[in-house]
Order: C-alpha cells, then structure tokens, then sequence
C-alpha cells in the first residue's frame, strides 16, 4: 500500500515549517496576533462574517414582520389576495393536519 506521504513531501513540508517557524520567531508580535487568531487577515476574515451574519438577520427580521401571503414587491401585491386564500384554506381542510 503506498503512502500519501513520500519523502519529498515530508521534507517539503518541514522545510515549510521550519521556514515558517523562523519567520515568526524574528517577530514576536506577529507570533503572537497568530497564536490569539488576532492576524489582520484573520480579522478581516471574523468582521465579513459577522456583517454577513448580521444582514441575515435584518432579512430574517423584516421577513418576519410581515405575513406568509404579503410582500413588498409592488408587482406581486395583485396575487396578495389569492395567495391569502388558498394558504387560509389549507388551514380548513383536515387533510392538511394528518
């Protein structure tokens, strides 16, 4: 069975390491904003997550203010009316509920 690892990858890679390592032994700083996951492209990274989560939310919250057969698309107000009826009927038709 052959490995995933040959001996040109293993001495790449920590040759890699080692490289790496010094780099950020020369700049303790940079060593630690790493080690703390405080990198600026580990932060840039955190605050597009959270403007990402945070849209979510105001769509989820403006959603929800609203009921399953209304909109705010101008266009789409004439099937208001219908879509209110047939989603009101599925409530009376026992069907629905088994």
């Amino acid at each position: 069975m052959s490995s995933w690892f040959t001996s040109t990858t293993l001495s790449d890679l920590k040759h890699r390491v080692q490289s790496s390592v010094s780099n950020l032994a020369n700049d303790p700083d940079l060593l630690l904003s790493k080690l703390t996951l405080t990198s600026p492209e580990l932060s840039a990274e955190r605050d597009k997550i959270d403007s990402e989560e945070k849209r979510k939310e105001q769509v989820k919250d403006s959603l929800a203010e609203i009921l399953p057969w209304e909109t705010r698309d101008r266009e789409l107000e004439i099937l208001v009316e219908e879509c209110k009826e047939v989603i009101l009927g599925l409530s009376s038709e026992e069907g629905t509920f088994t």
